[in-house]
């Protein structure tokens, strides 16, 4: 059974979709007007990067489509996807877990030739300790998100193969991810010697369908 912070963390982005959805009409039109003759990447992405050397950058220029006619819009997240073979004989979790990836990240609309910044956000624990508490959306500060473990994605393959199965952590997910053009920047802010050699995708997605 998904634990409860998961449950209101994807409750969340869905609820933060839905209200969204009614804004994308004139984005789209903006966006296919601007993308006449060129290439633009469209959500979800997952692009390569390496996790052991501060300084990576990644810079693109993306679309968010709408969503299909008739289906619930679904919200989107930026993480990580770390691949490991099954059992992960390497200990590549627990290390990446005891050493995560922190990033500064920041993201823009792309309309009527100017850049509108877009929040990101964390589903953060407030209230008793002790108690039920809450789970409520806190901006992340100075623009820096530090990845932590969100779901698994398992193959099924057998024990010990290469890269089967897939670790994925979640850095925070943006306020605003209507469809419309989009920017969005990130750059590893540490070295990490650890993860040397480790494959891994920078990810912009939807959740998981609960």
């Amino acid at each position: 059974m998904m634990n409860t912070k998961r449950l209101f963390r994807w409750l969340w982005i869905l609820v933060t979709a839905v209200s969204l959805t009614a804004c994308a009409g004139s984005a789209v039109t903006a966006q296919t007007q601007l993308g006449s003759g060129e290439k633009v990447l469209v959500a979800p992405l997952k692009i390569p990067m390496p996790l052991d050397k501060a300084g990576h950058k990644i810079d693109v220029t993306f679309d968010i489509p709408e969503s299909p006619k008739g289906e619930r819009a679904r919200g989107y997240f930026l993480g990580l996807r770390l691949l490991f073979a099954p059992t992960d004989p390497d200990n590549r979790i627990a290390t990446i877990d005891d050493d995560p990836v922190s990033i500064r990240v920041t993201m823009h609309r792309l309309q009527s030739g100017s850049e509108r910044a877009v929040e990101f956000v964390r589903l953060e624990r407030v209230g008793s300790p002790h108690g039920p508490g809450q789970y409520v959306p806190i901006p992340i500060k100075d623009d820096v998100a530090v990845a932590r473990r969100d779901f698994t994605e398992y193959s099924g393959a057998p024990p010990g193969t290469p890269d089967a199965s897939t670790y994925v952590m979640e850095f925070a997910a943006p306020r605003d991810s209507s469809a419309g053009r989009f920017r969005l920047r990130v750059e590893m802010l540490k070295d990490l010697p650890s993860l040397k050699g480790y494959k891994a995708f920078l990810a912009f997605e939807q959740g998981p369908r609960r």
